[in-house]
């Protein structure tokens, strides 16, 4: 971390916004431990004292439990109507810049010297977290639900422009496979696609383990949704401006026009259902230029590597092994060309490595607002409210949590039900022996 003196002006309000209960030595890494938005209600309650709206006390306090994380998300119709004092709004609104400045310092790169330089490899992920946790990372699951409209509307069309590209092959008793050095001298395995598609769902499955119990897992839906959202209208235009030849000879596939948009529209649905998969039955002739199957491999595993600890050596390794094995199976079984392979590779990840360095560096941002949202609009409107780098922490989604209590409620309900249960038959057992005695000390009696 950064460890340097802010300027005076900064100093000076901080000096008076933080709690005394705090250290007042103003270096980086205290003013960050006391930052506002990780001040307890005593904190607040002392910071209001210090300046001077004792009477906010009790009514943000006392009444409403505020925090220092909730005291920075108040807006300024909040702070009216619950206090009616325009001072503490515009003492509010100090805090949420000190707020601002303390993670655009957080991000500023340090310079290195041989006394604090650490490598790279060294910095574990809780340094990450501990600077994410100065800033309230947002879900907005409303941007996410943008962000998997927009990934729909983009693989649809692709699976519309794969039923245009089928009527558009060439061939292949006129054109036969390009010259590709890699195919030429591996000989064609008919079970190698078959086994693709299998590791594609291995690393699928296991990037959905990842996003679901990540703490921060709609942030990540709409990354990975935005990502393939430009790879597929990429690969939908490439694949519609040149159509290559087959890329083996033993092919049933031939040039087929459809009849009418009905039709076009059935295959297109049928496309879209089965994600171009022929394990799902699709079959698709002509839709090079380039591989949808490894964007696929590569994205999934740059997004495990990077939402995983970086100690998880083993499951980093296994899935780059995973993804490169998918990529030389496709190869042995002809279903794409080498340079396929190769620019959808680069797509990919140069993609993912472009789009996370601008969302971790928010000085991209700051320093011409109205330039990034010309040339990247789908980037400033679904990371705008993302401060820094994702941390990588972990939680049970809300589902399985709600389910947990549903079925502690249920099992409290039947065993507090049970108790009655037992209850009442120990009376009835008890009415029915006493009866008993009762009646044979009866006839005992008559006797």
């Amino acid at each position: 971390m950064l460890n340097s003196t802010p300027s005076n002006q900064l100093s000076n309000i901080l000096y008076t916004s933080i709690p005394k209960s705090s250290t007042t030595t103003i270096n980086l890494n205290n003013s960050l431990t006391s930052h506002p938005s990780t001040w307890t209600i005593n904190e607040v309650e002392e910071w209001l004292k210090t300046n001077q709206f004792n009477d906010c006390i009790d009514i943000l306090c006392n009444q409403h439990k505020v925090d220092g994380k909730h005291l920075i998300n108040l807006n300024e119709n909040e702070i009216l109507s619950l206090t009616k004092n325009d001072q503490l709004w515009s003492k509010l609104k100090t805090l949420k810049r000190i707020k601002q400045q303390a993670v655009i310092v957080q991000l500023e790169p340090a310079i290195p010297n041989s006394s604090n330089y650490t490598s790279y490899d060294n910095i574990e992920d809780p340094l990450i977290t501990n600077c994410c946790l100065l800033t309230s990372i947002r879900s907005d699951k409303k941007k996410t639900l943008s962000a998997l409209f927009l990934v729909v509307i983009s693989v649809y069309f692709c699976s519309f422009i794969i039923t245009i590209v089928d009527e558009r092959l060439p061939d292949p008793k006129t054109f036969p496979p390009l010259p590709d050095l890699i195919l030429e001298n591996i000989e064609q395995i008919p079970w190698a696609f078959a086994v693709t598609e299998k590791l594609i769902v291995i690393e699928i499955t296991t990037l959905i383990t990842v996003i679901l119990f990540h703490r921060h897992r709609m942030i990540i839906l709409r990354r990975l949704f935005t990502i393939i959202a430009a790879l597929y209208f990429l690969r939908s235009c490439t694949m519609l401006f040149t159509s290559l030849p087959v890329a083996t000879r033993i092919t049933d596939c031939q040039p087929k026009r459809l009849v009418s948009f009905a039709a076009r529209f059935k295959k297109a649905t049928l496309i879209f259902v089965g994600q171009g998969m022929s394990s799902f039955g699709v079959k698709t002739c002509g839709d090079y230029l380039y591989s949808g199957h490894t964007c696929t491999l590569v994205l999934a595993t740059h997004f495990i590597n990077e939402y995983t600890p970086r100690s998880y050596h083993l499951l980093h390794f296994v899935s780059w092994i995973t993804a490169l094995s998918g990529m030389f199976f496709i190869l042995a079984g002809h279903q794409h060309y080498s340079i396929d392979i190769l620019i959808a590779w680069v797509l990919s990840s140069r993609l993912f490595i472009y789009y996370h360095t601008l969302a971790n560096n928010r000085t991209f941002l700051q320093r011409d607002t109205n330039r990034m949202r010309i040339w990247f609009p789908f980037f400033t409107y679904f990371e705008e409210n993302i401060k820094t780098a994702i941390p990588n922490e972990y939680c049970l989604p809300n589902c399985i949590l709600d389910a947990r209590a549903t079925i502690n409620n249920w099992l409290e309900t039947i065993r507090y039900s049970a108790y009655w249960v037992i209850l009442f038959l120990f009376i009835i057992i008890t009415y029915s022996l006493s009866y008993t005695k009762k009646a044979n000390f009866s006839s005992l009696i008559e006797r």
